[in-house]
């Protein structure tokens, strides 16, 4: 047998172990479109037919999700996969039910969540997937909570339950959609607005909670829509003037 045959055996070989080993293999659930949603593996164990492996995949049949199963629960290390194929996150439900050692990637070249870093809290949706995360990192409290195709959409650091420093939200596009700063809960110092192409759409300034200084308003063209002026105390001193807005009124 030549060499090249010899490879291409023990590919196969591999291949049709690595199926089997998982178990028999049921398409669950199907997208509109035919393609497999969710996929379980099944063995038989004591007599019985126990759930071992579940696959999720995207629309286009890509992996989304993949894990050890046993019967209904998580087991082992389950990984998460953006739809470009590269990894997203990674977590070990062998022991609670919201997984330990979390390893969530930005991109593929840099983390937001390592192993070190302590799990608080952690969302998932209906099929399973996670949402949203609270942990502590380098004596921060941060919040991330992430689009359906876990791309990032909002980080906002804590204190308790309570928004405490910088809050960022991001389009899916990965542009950022707002800049905000908090005290005590409270929005304080700049915020500004983008659109989804990353135009400023607005730009002013908070004071413990209400509007002060100068706000700047802008179209999705960049085309200024009229500035606003707030005292300290939060009182307007000026109102933008709105072009080609007419007020009616009408008497009773």
């Amino acid at each position: 047998m030549s060499v090249l045959k010899k490879v291409i055996l023990i590919i196969l070989t591999a291949a049709v172990f690595g199926a089997c080993s998982k178990g028999e293999k049921r398409i669950v659930a199907k997208y509109d479109n035919g393609n497999p949603y969710i996929a379980c593996f099944y063995k038989k164990q004591g007599g019985k037919e126990v759930r071992t492996y579940q696959e999720h995949y995207y629309p286009d049949g890509k992996i989304r999700a993949k894990g050890k199963c046993e019967g209904e629960k998580r087991k082992g290390v389950w990984k998460f996969y953006y739809q470009d194929g590269s990894e997203f996150a990674r977590a070990d439900f062998s022991e609670r039910k919201e997984g330990t050692s979390w390893q969530v990637r930005y991109d593929k070249d840099s983390l937001l969540v390592k192993k070190t870093d302590v799990l608080t809290s952690v969302a998932f949706s209906n099929e399973g997937t996670p949402v949203s995360l609270r942990i502590e990192k380098d004596g921060q409290e941060i919040f991330y909570r992430f689009f359906n195709s876990f791309k990032l959409m909002e980080r906002i650091t804590l204190k308790g339950n309570v928004p405490q420093g910088e809050a960022l939200s991001w389009y899916e596009n990965g542009n950022i959609n707002s800049v905000h700063y908090y005290v005590d809960g409270l929005q304080d110092s700049l915020y500004t607005v983008y659109s989804e192409s990353g135009q400023k759409l607005l730009s002013g300034k908070y004071s413990k909670g209400v509007k002060v200084g100068k706000w700047e308003y802008f179209s999705s063209e960049g085309k200024p829509l009229g500035v606003e002026y707030y005292d300290s105390d939060g009182t307007i001193l000026k109102e933008r003037e709105r072009p080609g807005l007419t007020y009616y009124y009408s008497e009773k």
